[in-house]
Protein backbone atom coordinates (compact mmCIF):
# COMPACT_ATOMS: atom_id res chain seq x y z
CA UNK A 1 0.00 0.00 0.00
CA UNK A 2 1.32 3.27 -0.93
CA UNK A 3 0.31 7.31 0.04
CA UNK A 4 1.03 9.78 -2.36
CA UNK A 5 2.54 13.48 -0.89
CA UNK A 6 2.11 17.06 -2.65
CA UNK A 7 4.27 19.60 -1.16
CA UNK A 8 3.55 23.28 -2.14
CA UNK A 9 6.43 25.84 -1.46
CA UNK A 10 5.32 29.70 -1.14
CA UNK A 11 7.07 33.32 -0.06
CA UNK A 12 4.88 35.94 1.01
CA UNK A 13 6.65 39.68 1.06
CA UNK A 14 5.50 42.72 3.12
CA UNK A 15 6.49 45.66 4.24
CA UNK A 16 6.29 47.04 8.04
CA UNK A 17 7.20 50.70 8.04
CA UNK A 18 10.59 50.93 6.33
CA UNK A 19 11.64 47.27 7.27
CA UNK A 20 10.88 44.37 4.47
CA UNK A 21 9.48 40.80 5.93
CA UNK A 22 10.12 37.96 3.62
CA UNK A 23 8.01 34.95 5.06
CA UNK A 24 7.92 31.27 4.20
CA UNK A 25 5.27 28.66 4.08
CA UNK A 26 5.83 24.51 3.25
CA UNK A 27 2.25 23.19 3.10
CA UNK A 28 1.74 19.19 2.66
CA UNK A 29 -1.27 17.38 1.32
CA UNK A 30 -1.82 13.40 0.48
CA UNK A 31 -4.29 11.30 -1.08
CA UNK A 32 -5.57 7.93 0.20
CA UNK A 33 -3.22 5.04 -0.47
CA UNK A 34 -3.43 3.29 -3.80
CA UNK A 35 -2.53 -0.60 -4.06
CA UNK A 36 0.61 -1.21 -5.62
CA UNK A 37 0.56 -2.74 -8.38
CA UNK A 38 4.45 -3.94 -8.37
CA UNK A 39 3.84 -5.93 -5.11
CA UNK A 40 1.98 -9.48 -4.71
CA UNK A 41 -0.78 -9.39 -2.19
CA UNK A 42 0.71 -11.45 0.89
CA UNK A 43 4.28 -10.56 -0.11
CA UNK A 44 4.89 -8.92 3.82
CA UNK A 45 3.28 -11.65 5.40
CA UNK A 46 5.29 -14.44 3.42
CA UNK A 47 8.48 -12.62 4.59
CA UNK A 48 7.49 -12.13 8.06
CA UNK A 49 6.72 -15.90 7.40
CA UNK A 50 10.03 -16.72 5.98
CA UNK A 51 12.01 -15.00 9.15
CA UNK A 52 10.20 -17.08 11.35
CA UNK A 53 10.98 -20.75 9.53
CA UNK A 54 14.53 -19.37 9.34
CA UNK A 55 15.05 -18.37 12.88
CA UNK A 56 12.94 -21.85 14.78
CA UNK A 57 15.44 -23.82 12.14
CA UNK A 58 18.60 -21.87 13.62
CA UNK A 59 17.15 -22.77 17.11
CA UNK A 60 16.56 -26.60 16.08
CA UNK A 61 19.93 -26.58 14.61
CA UNK A 62 21.41 -25.25 18.28
CA UNK A 63 19.70 -27.30 19.81
CA UNK A 64 20.80 -30.39 18.12
CA UNK A 65 24.73 -28.95 18.53
CA UNK A 66 23.97 -28.48 21.59
CA UNK A 67 22.46 -32.19 22.41
CA UNK A 68 25.56 -33.81 20.02
CA UNK A 69 27.96 -31.79 22.36
CA UNK A 70 26.97 -32.25 25.97
CA UNK A 71 26.45 -36.62 24.36
CA UNK A 72 29.87 -36.30 23.56
CA UNK A 73 31.43 -34.65 26.66
CA UNK A 74 29.38 -37.23 28.67
CA UNK A 75 30.61 -40.52 26.62
CA UNK A 76 33.64 -38.78 26.89
CA UNK A 77 33.82 -38.33 30.50
CA UNK A 78 32.25 -42.08 31.28
CA UNK A 79 35.17 -43.21 28.93
CA UNK A 80 37.92 -41.53 31.03
CA UNK A 81 35.97 -42.66 34.38
CA UNK A 82 36.11 -46.53 33.16
CA UNK A 83 40.10 -46.00 31.34
CA UNK A 84 41.15 -44.68 34.75
CA UNK A 85 39.30 -47.61 36.24
CA UNK A 86 41.11 -50.32 34.56
CA UNK A 87 44.27 -48.72 34.91
CA UNK A 88 43.90 -48.75 38.87
CA UNK A 89 42.60 -51.97 38.54
CA UNK A 90 45.58 -53.32 36.35
CA UNK A 91 47.76 -51.93 38.72
CA UNK A 92 46.36 -53.74 41.79
CA UNK A 93 47.07 -56.64 39.44
CA UNK A 94 50.70 -56.24 38.90
CA UNK A 95 51.01 -54.94 42.37
CA UNK A 96 49.78 -58.38 43.59
CA UNK A 97 51.41 -60.60 41.03
CA UNK A 98 55.00 -58.43 41.90
CA UNK A 99 54.06 -59.87 45.31
CA UNK A 100 54.08 -63.25 44.33
CA UNK A 101 56.53 -63.06 42.30
CA UNK A 102 60.08 -60.53 42.18
CA UNK A 103 59.83 -57.95 38.65
CA UNK A 104 61.91 -59.22 36.00
CA UNK A 105 59.70 -62.72 36.37
CA UNK A 106 56.56 -61.13 35.88
CA UNK A 107 58.17 -58.90 32.89
CA UNK A 108 59.21 -62.80 31.40
CA UNK A 109 56.12 -64.30 32.02
CA UNK A 110 54.25 -61.42 29.66
CA UNK A 111 56.34 -63.04 26.96
CA UNK A 112 56.30 -66.72 27.48
CA UNK A 113 54.45 -69.01 29.92
CA UNK A 114 56.82 -70.86 31.50
CA UNK A 115 60.74 -69.28 33.59
CA UNK A 116 63.31 -71.13 34.82
CA UNK A 117 66.72 -70.27 35.25
CA UNK A 118 69.96 -71.75 36.50
CA UNK A 119 71.28 -68.71 38.92
CA UNK A 120 74.96 -68.45 40.00
CA UNK A 121 75.98 -67.49 43.63
CA UNK A 122 72.66 -66.78 44.74
CA UNK A 123 72.33 -65.99 48.68
CA UNK A 124 69.98 -67.22 50.23
CA UNK A 125 68.66 -66.58 54.12
CA UNK A 126 66.58 -68.25 56.89
CA UNK A 127 65.24 -65.89 59.87
CA UNK A 128 63.04 -67.47 62.04
CA UNK A 129 61.20 -66.33 65.01
CA UNK A 130 61.78 -69.27 67.39
CA UNK A 131 59.62 -68.43 69.95
CA UNK A 132 56.66 -67.80 68.16
CA UNK A 133 54.44 -71.26 69.28
CA UNK A 134 55.46 -69.80 72.79
CA UNK A 135 53.62 -66.59 72.18
CA UNK A 136 50.85 -68.23 70.38
CA UNK A 137 48.27 -68.57 72.37
CA UNK A 138 44.24 -69.79 70.19
CA UNK A 139 42.46 -69.39 73.29
CA UNK A 140 42.86 -66.26 72.71
CA UNK A 141 40.49 -64.49 70.14
CA UNK A 142 40.99 -67.96 68.46
CA UNK A 143 45.15 -66.70 68.02
CA UNK A 144 44.03 -64.23 65.58
CA UNK A 145 46.02 -61.81 67.66
CA UNK A 146 48.87 -63.95 67.54
CA UNK A 147 48.60 -63.61 63.89
CA UNK A 148 48.20 -59.93 63.43
CA UNK A 149 51.78 -59.59 65.86
CA UNK A 150 52.92 -62.03 63.30
CA UNK A 151 51.45 -60.14 59.95
CA UNK A 152 53.03 -57.14 61.33
CA UNK A 153 56.32 -57.57 61.85
CA UNK A 154 56.66 -60.12 58.71
CA UNK A 155 55.01 -56.33 57.14
CA UNK A 156 58.02 -54.66 58.62
CA UNK A 157 60.56 -57.23 57.09
CA UNK A 158 58.57 -56.43 53.52
CA UNK A 159 58.87 -52.79 53.96
CA UNK A 160 62.93 -53.17 53.65
CA UNK A 161 62.47 -54.38 50.42
CA UNK A 162 61.34 -51.46 48.84
CA UNK A 163 64.69 -49.43 50.28
CA UNK A 164 67.21 -49.23 47.09
CA UNK A 165 70.19 -50.72 48.74
CA UNK A 166 68.20 -54.06 48.87
CA UNK A 167 67.16 -53.79 45.26
CA UNK A 168 69.12 -57.23 44.54
CA UNK A 169 67.05 -58.34 47.67
CA UNK A 170 63.60 -60.65 46.89
CA UNK A 171 61.29 -62.54 49.22
CA UNK A 172 61.05 -65.94 48.60
CA UNK A 173 58.26 -66.64 51.06
CA UNK A 174 57.13 -67.07 54.57
CA UNK A 175 56.75 -70.59 56.34
CA UNK A 176 54.77 -70.11 59.28
CA UNK A 177 57.11 -68.19 61.34
CA UNK A 178 60.17 -68.12 59.30
CA UNK A 179 60.73 -65.38 56.49
CA UNK A 180 62.78 -66.81 53.67
CA UNK A 181 64.94 -64.44 51.15
CA UNK A 182 67.42 -64.51 48.37
CA UNK A 183 69.85 -62.24 46.47
CA UNK A 184 71.86 -61.99 43.21
CA UNK A 185 68.57 -63.99 40.98
CA UNK A 186 67.76 -61.08 39.27
CA UNK A 187 70.63 -61.11 36.09
CA UNK A 188 69.77 -57.57 34.60
CA UNK A 189 70.96 -56.18 37.43
CA UNK A 190 74.71 -55.83 36.78
CA UNK A 191 77.26 -55.48 39.53
CA UNK A 192 80.95 -54.28 39.16
CA UNK A 193 81.37 -56.70 42.10
CA UNK A 194 79.55 -59.77 41.53
CA UNK A 195 80.19 -60.35 45.66
CA UNK A 196 78.23 -56.87 45.99
CA UNK A 197 74.40 -58.62 46.44
CA UNK A 198 75.88 -61.08 49.07
CA UNK A 199 77.07 -58.44 51.38
CA UNK A 200 73.52 -56.25 50.45
CA UNK A 201 71.83 -59.89 51.83
CA UNK A 202 74.04 -59.58 54.87
CA UNK A 203 72.86 -56.19 55.27
CA UNK A 204 69.19 -57.28 55.15
CA UNK A 205 69.79 -59.70 57.78
CA UNK A 206 71.35 -57.34 60.40
CA UNK A 207 68.72 -54.62 59.19
CA UNK A 208 66.01 -58.17 60.17
CA UNK A 209 67.38 -58.08 63.87
CA UNK A 210 67.18 -54.21 64.16
CA UNK A 211 63.49 -54.43 63.69
CA UNK A 212 62.98 -57.25 65.78
CA UNK A 213 64.93 -55.23 68.37
CA UNK A 214 62.47 -52.30 67.70
CA UNK A 215 59.27 -54.04 67.52
CA UNK A 216 59.91 -55.53 70.95
CA UNK A 217 59.66 -52.39 72.36
CA UNK A 218 56.14 -52.26 71.49
CA UNK A 219 55.76 -56.18 72.93
CA UNK A 220 54.00 -56.31 76.41
CA UNK A 221 56.04 -59.05 78.88
CA UNK A 222 57.34 -61.04 75.74
CA UNK A 223 60.33 -60.62 73.40
CA UNK A 224 60.69 -62.38 69.77
CA UNK A 225 63.49 -64.14 69.19
CA UNK A 226 65.25 -64.45 65.64
CA UNK A 227 67.67 -66.73 64.54
CA UNK A 228 69.07 -66.34 61.09
CA UNK A 229 70.99 -68.98 58.38
CA UNK A 230 72.79 -67.62 55.79
CA UNK A 231 74.82 -69.22 52.66
CA UNK A 232 74.75 -69.04 49.19
CA UNK A 233 75.66 -71.18 45.65
CA UNK A 234 74.52 -72.06 42.53
CA UNK A 235 70.72 -72.44 42.53
CA UNK A 236 67.29 -73.05 40.09
CA UNK A 237 64.57 -70.80 39.79
CA UNK A 238 61.38 -71.08 38.90
CA UNK A 239 57.62 -70.64 38.43
CA UNK A 240 55.40 -73.32 39.08
CA UNK A 241 51.60 -73.41 37.95
CA UNK A 242 49.42 -71.33 34.99
CA UNK A 243 46.83 -69.89 37.30
CA UNK A 244 47.87 -69.91 40.61
CA UNK A 245 51.64 -68.97 40.49
CA UNK A 246 54.13 -70.12 42.27
CA UNK A 247 57.74 -69.12 42.66
CA UNK A 248 60.19 -70.65 44.38
CA UNK A 249 63.98 -71.60 44.33
CA UNK A 250 65.77 -75.16 44.73
CA UNK A 251 68.97 -76.16 45.33
CA UNK A 252 71.83 -77.32 47.79
CA UNK A 253 72.68 -73.54 48.79
CA UNK A 254 69.22 -73.29 49.86
CA UNK A 255 69.45 -76.22 52.02
CA UNK A 256 72.35 -75.70 53.41
CA UNK A 257 71.06 -72.13 54.60
CA UNK A 258 67.74 -74.00 55.71
CA UNK A 259 69.85 -76.07 58.27
CA UNK A 260 72.56 -73.30 59.05
CA UNK A 261 68.80 -71.47 60.48
CA UNK A 262 67.89 -74.77 62.38
CA UNK A 263 70.89 -75.08 64.21
CA UNK A 264 71.62 -71.64 64.31
CA UNK A 265 72.17 -69.67 67.51
CA UNK A 266 69.23 -67.14 69.26
CA UNK A 267 69.65 -63.85 67.93
CA UNK A 268 72.64 -64.60 65.55
CA UNK A 269 73.57 -65.20 62.11
CA UNK A 270 74.92 -68.33 60.95
CA UNK A 271 77.07 -68.93 58.21
CA UNK A 272 78.74 -71.80 56.66
CA UNK A 273 82.60 -71.98 56.35
CA UNK A 274 82.75 -71.28 52.63
CA UNK A 275 81.34 -68.21 52.55
CA UNK A 276 83.60 -66.25 54.62
CA UNK A 277 86.41 -65.55 51.96
CA UNK A 278 83.37 -63.36 49.94
CA UNK A 279 82.44 -61.49 53.42
CA UNK A 280 85.50 -61.75 55.77
CA UNK A 281 86.31 -57.98 53.79
CA UNK A 282 83.49 -56.59 55.09
CA UNK A 283 82.50 -58.64 58.46
CA UNK A 284 83.84 -60.01 61.42
CA UNK A 285 83.02 -63.22 62.11
CA UNK A 286 83.75 -66.13 65.36
CA UNK A 287 84.09 -69.57 64.22
CA UNK A 288 81.41 -71.43 66.20
CA UNK A 289 82.80 -75.15 65.38
CA UNK A 290 81.52 -78.31 63.86
CA UNK A 291 78.03 -78.93 63.82
CA UNK A 292 76.22 -81.62 62.09
CA UNK A 293 73.99 -80.74 59.06
CA UNK A 294 71.62 -83.70 58.04
CA UNK A 295 72.61 -84.45 54.65
CA UNK A 296 75.81 -82.73 55.07
CA UNK A 297 77.50 -84.34 57.99
CA UNK A 298 79.40 -82.14 59.93
CA UNK A 299 80.28 -78.54 58.97
CA UNK A 300 82.36 -75.80 60.50
CA UNK A 301 80.39 -72.97 60.94
CA UNK A 302 80.82 -69.41 61.82
CA UNK A 303 78.83 -66.45 63.61
CA UNK A 304 78.24 -62.67 62.35
CA UNK A 305 79.96 -60.46 65.16
CA UNK A 306 79.12 -57.47 63.35
CA UNK A 307 80.66 -55.05 60.65
CA UNK A 308 84.54 -54.44 60.65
Amino acid sequence: TAYNFVFSYEIYEWRVGENKVVSSRLTATSSPPTQDSSVPPGFHHEIYLDVLLILLLVWFLNREFEISYRLSFHGNMVAARDKAKVQMMKDQAELLLHNIIPKHVAEHLKTTAKYSENVRNAGIIFASIINFSEMYDESYLGGRECLRVLNELVSDFDELLSKPEFASVEKIKTIGSTYMAASGLNPSLSETDSCEHLHALVEFALRLQAVVDLFNKDLLEFNLILRIGYSFGDITAGVIGTTKLYYDIWGDAVNIASRMDSTGVAGRIQVPSHCIPALEDRYIFEKRGQVYVKGKDNMIVYLLVGKK
